[in-house]
C-alpha cells in the first residue's frame, strides 16, 4: 500500500489571518452533529444496565479515592502493577472537590467525548473537505462503543481526546511547507515562537499527556517521526530531523516528572509496568491470570517485576516459537473480530432477560453493525482517498499496523481496538461522500494518473482484498447461529419473557401469591430468578419442602439461591442450615447480595427492636459490605459501602414494627476507624428520610442515641439510614471502599 502523501496536490486552505481573513460563521450542521453526539452519550448513560464495576473501573476508582484522601501513590507499592497516572489524577481531583460523585466523572467524560468528535471533524475537514468531515463526525457521534466509554470509568475517553488533540496540532504543523509562515511576526514572542513552532510544542505536550494516560503511546513515539518523514518526503529528511527532535524533547519533558518519581521509588524510570504482566499473560494465551499475578508478585520492586514478566514471556516464546506465533496470529485476527461477551458492553446475563432491548438494540445497530460497515468502507477508503499534507492517511496506516503488532505480541481486547476504529471514520466517510470517484477507481485501476503501473495494480488489489478479508474474519462472530446478531435476538426475547418474572416479583411482594405464580409460569423456567421467585412464593404459602426442593435444584453458583434458602431455613427455625447457606462463597463474592435480599426477603419485627448485624440480618440491611469480625472472639459487624452514583446515598437498616409500637429514639453502635492520616467521619442519621442529626465518630466503638421526631408517623416500618461524611480505601491489599463500622442498632421505646 502506498502512503506517500507528497505526490497529490491539495488545494490551499483559505488564509486564516491578515486582511483577507473570512468572518467566522457557525456551522449549524456540525453543531447539530455534536448535539447528536451528546444525546447518544446521555442515552447510554440513562440506559446503562449497571452491574457493578467492570474491567479496570474498580481499580481506577479506588486509586482516585486514595489520591483524593491525600495519601499519594502508596497504593502502587502493594499493587500488581503501576499504571499511568493522568486518568486517576483526574478522578482524584474530581473526588477531592466534589466527593466520590460518579455523575461528575461521567459528565466530564461526556464533554471530552463530544470534544473528540469535533477534533476528528477538524482534521478530516482540512484533509478531505467539509462534506466528508461532517459525515465522519456523524459516524463518530453515533458509534455506540464511544458513547459507552464516556459512561465507564476507563481511561480511553481521556486518551482519545488528548491523542486526537496532539495529532491535530501536529497536522497543523505539517500543513506548513518548510519556510512558509502564515503571517509576519507581530512581536518578539511571535518571532521566537512562530505559529508552526507553537503547534509542534503543543503536539509534544499533548502526546506526553496521552502517554501518561495510556502507556502504549511511549513505544509509538518513534513512529511519529516516521509519519513526519512519510508525510513530508524522504528527500528532505535532514530538514525534518529538528522538528522530530523537538517533539521527542517536549514529550520527554512532559512525562519526566512521573518517570523520575518512579526512578526514585523503584530504581528505573518508567511510565507504567503493565507491559510485563500483559506480555507474560499473552504468551500464556491469555489464561492463568492468577498464576501470572502470583509469580510476578513474588518480586516486590515494580520495575523488577515488569522485567520478570518480560523474561517469563520470552522464555515461553523461545521454548515454543511456533506456538507463540500461532497465538499472535489468532490475537491479530481477534483484533478485528467482534466479541459479544466483552465486559465493557455491559450485557452480562443477557440470556436471563436482565438487559433491556433499549440497550441491546443500539449496541447491535450502532455497535457491531456500524463497525462492520465503517471498517469495510474505511479499508477501501484507505486506498481510494487522496493524500494530503495533513498526514491523516499515512498516520492511519501506521497506527493500524502498530496496534496489530501490539495485538500479535500481547493479546487483543475489544476496547484496545477503539483508538484505531476512531480513525476509520474519515475514510469511510470519504467513500460515502465520493461514490463516483470510488466507482471510477474500482472500474479503471490502470488509468489512475501519476502512479506507476505496478503501484496501481497493488493498490487496486489491496483495496479489494482487505474488505473481503475483514468480512471473512468477522462473519462468524456476527452472523447466526452464534454471532452477535443471534445473541442480540436471544437477549431481546429473554427480556420480554422475563417481564413476567418481574411482574411475579411485584405481585409476591403485594401478597398476591396465586397471581404471582401465574405470572412466573409465563416466564423462562430455565432462568434461576424464575425458580427462586416461585420458591419464595411457595415458602410464603407455607410450602417449605417444595420451596427448598425447587430452589435447591436451580443454580447454586449465584448468591440469590443461597440467600433464599437461608431465609427459608430461618423461617423454619433451623439456624444451623441457615448458617451454612449464608456463609456460602457466592454470597461473599456478590457485592449486591444485600440489595437483592432487601428487595426480596420479607422482614419481620425484631425482638426488642434490636438489629444485630451479622449472619442473619439479610433483608434488614442495604448498602453494606459482607459481615466480618475484628478477631475470632469479637462479634460480627458490617462496614457501610460506597455511597452510590452521587456519593451521597446512605446505608439503610430496616425495622418492621409490631402493632402499637411507637419508638422514641434510635441507638447505633458505631466505629469510625480511619488510618492515622485520616479523620474519623461525621455520620448523619436519617429516619424514613428525615434527618435526625449528625454524630462525630471515633476510632473506638461507641453508642450514639438520637431522638426520633414526635410526628414521624412510621407506619409499618422505620428505615434508619446512615451517611458517613467520607469513605476510604485501605489500599491494594484491601480495595473495598469503607464508610463506618456498625455492630448493632436499636429502636428505643
Amino acid at each position: 500500500m502506498r502512503v506517500n502523501e507528497k505526490t497529490v496536490p491539495v488545494t490551499p486552505e483559505p488564509a486564516t489571518s491578515g486582511p483577507a481573513r473570512r468572518q467566522w460563521r457557525p456551522d449549524l450542521l456540525l453543531i447539530a452533529i455534536l448535539g447528536l453526539a451528546l444525546v447518544v452519550r446521555l442515552y447510554a448513560w440513562w440506559q446503562a444496565p449497571r452491574q457493578g464495576f467492570v474491567i479496570d473501573e474498580a481499580e481506577y476508582y479506588q486509586i482516585g479515592s486514595i489520591l483524593a484522601d491525600g495519601r499519594g501513590w502508596a497504593f502502587y507499592d502493594m499493587a500488581t502493577w503501576v499504571r499511568p497516572p493522568l486518568y486517576v489524577l483526574m478522578l482524584g481531583g474530581i473526588f477531592r472537590w466534589f466527593g466520590q460523585n460518579l455523575e461528575i466523572v461521567r459528565a466530564v467524560q461526556t464533554v471530552l467525548s463530544v470534544a473528540t468528535v469535533y477534533l476528528l471533524h477538524r482534521w478530516t475537514h482540512k484533509t478531505f473537505g467539509r462534506k466528508t468531515a461532517l459525515v465522519s463526525s456523524l459516524l463518530a457521534a453515533i458509534a455506540w462503543p464511544f458513547a459507552v466509554l464516556s459512561y465507564l470509568l476507563l481511561s480511553e475517553t481521556l486518551f482519545l481526546f488528548l491523542f486526537l488533540l496532539s495529532l491535530n496540532f501536529l497536522a497543523e504543523y505539517l500543513a506548513y511547507l518548510p519556510g512558509d509562515l502564515p503571517e509576519k511576526p507581530r512581536n518578539r514572542l511571535s518571532r521566537m515562537f512562530p505559529r508552526p513552532t507553537l503547534f509542534l510544542l503543543a503536539s509534544g505536550v499533548c502526546l506526553g499527556l496521552s502517554a501518561l494516560t495510556r502507556g502504549q503511546v511511549l513505544s509509538f513515539v518513534p513512529f511519529i517521526a516516521l509519519w513526519i518523514l512519510i508525510s513530508r518526503g524522504w528527500r528532505n529528511w535532514r530538514g525534518w530531523l529538528p522538528p522530530c527532535a523537538i517533539i521527542v524533547v517536549v514529550f520527554v519533558l512532559t512525562v519526566s516528572p512521573w518517570a523520575l518519581r518512579n526512578y526514585q521509588t523503584y530504581g528505573r524510570p518508567f511510565i507504567d509496568t503493565t507491559g510485563g504482566y500483559n506480555f507474560y499473560l499473552g504468551a500464556m494465551h491469555g489464561r492463568n491470570g492468577a498464576l501470572v499475578s502470583q509469580t510476578l508478585e513474588t518480586v516486590k520492586n515494580q520495575a523488577d517485576r515488569e522485567n520478570l514478566g518480560y523474561q517469563k514471556g520470552l522464555e515461553i516464546l523461545f521454548k515454543n516459537p511456533l506456538d507463540f506465533a500461532g497465538k499472535g496470529i489468532k490475537e491479530t485476527l481477534d483484533f478485528w473480530n467482534l466479541n459479544f461477551g466483552a465486559d465493557e458492553r455491559l450485557e452480562e446475563s443477557y440470556t436471563r432477560g436482565v438487559v433491556s432491548p433499549a440497550w441491546l438494540l443500539p449496541d447491535q445497530l450502532l455497535g457491531d453493525t456500524l463497525y462492520i460497515l465503517v471498517t469495510v468502507l474505511a479499508l477501501l477508503g484507505l486506498v481510494v482517498a487522496p493524500s494530503s499534507r495533513y498526514g491523516l492517511k499515512s498516520f492511519a496506516v501506521i497506527w493500524i499496523l502498530y496496534n496489530m503488532a501490539l495485538a500479535f505480541a500481547f493479546f487483543a481486547v475489544t476496547r484496545f481496538r477503539l483508538p484505531v476504529y476512531y480513525l476509520y471514520f474519515p475514510f469511510a466517510a470519504y467513500v460515502l461522500v465520493h461514490p463516483r470517484e470510488t466507482l471510477a477507481w474500482l472500474k479503471q485501476p490502470f488509468k489512475l494518473p501519476g502512479r506507476p503501473a505496478k503501484v496501481k495494480r497493488l493498490g487496486w488489489v489491496v483495496g479489494l482484498v482487505m474488505p473481503v478479508a475483514f468480512l471473512a474474519i468477522v462473519a462468524l462472530s456476527y452472523l447466526p447461529p452464534d454471532g452477535s446478531l443471534a445473541q442480540t435476538g436471544i437477549g431481546v426475547q429473554a427480556w420480554f419473557a422475563q417481564q413476567n418474572e418481574v411482574r411475579g416479583d411485584e405481585l409476591r411482594r403485594q401478597g398476591k401469591y396465586d397471581q404471582a405464580l401465574q405470572a412466573y409460569s409465563q416466564a423462562l423456567d430455565y432462568v434461576p430468578a424464575t425458580q427462586i421467585g416461585i420458591g419464595l412464593t411457595e415458602a410464603l404459602q407455607g410450602k417449605y419442602d417444595a420451596a427448598i426442593g425447587r430452589i435447591g435444584r436451580t443454580s447454586q453458583d449465584i448468591a440469590q439461591s443461597h440467600l433464599a434458602l437461608g431465609w427459608i431455613y430461618l423461617r423454619q427455625g433451623n439456624e444451623d442450615y441457615a448458617h451454612g447457606e449464608f456463609r456460602s462463597r457466592q454470597i461473599a463474592l456478590d457485592d449486591f447480595s444485600d440489595d437483592w435480599a432487601w428487595d426480596n426477603l420479607p422482614a419481620v419485627p425484631l425482638p426488642d427492636n434490636k438489629l444485630t448485624l451479622g449472619e442473619f440480618d439479610w433483608g434488614y440491611v442495604k448498602g453494606f459490605h459482607i459481615y466480618e469480625k475484628e478477631n475470632n472472639n469479637s462479634p460480627y459487624f458490617r462496614w457501610t459501602d460506597m455511597r452510590g452514583e452521587t456519593g451521597s446515598e446512605p446505608a439503610s437498616l430496616r425495622f418492621p414494627l409490631a402493632a402499637g409500637n411507637q419508638p422514641k429514639s434510635v441507638s447505633l453502635y458505631l466505629n469510625g476507624f480511619r488510618p492515622v492520616s485520616l479523620t474519623p467521619p461525621v455520620v448523619e442519621v436519617f429516619a424514613n428520610g428525615r434527618s435526625l442529626g449528625k454524630v462525630q465518630t471515633t476510632r473506638a466503638w461507641q453508642t450514639y442515641t438520637l431522638p426520633l421526631p414526635a410526628d414521624l408517623n412510621p407506619g409499618q416500618q422505620i428505615i434508619i439510614q446512615i451517611l458517613p461524611s467520607s469513605t476510604f480505601v485501605p489500599g491494594a491489599d484491601s480495595r473495598r471502599e469503607l464508610g463506618v463500622m456498625v455492630q448493632w442498632a436499636k429502636l428505643n421505646s
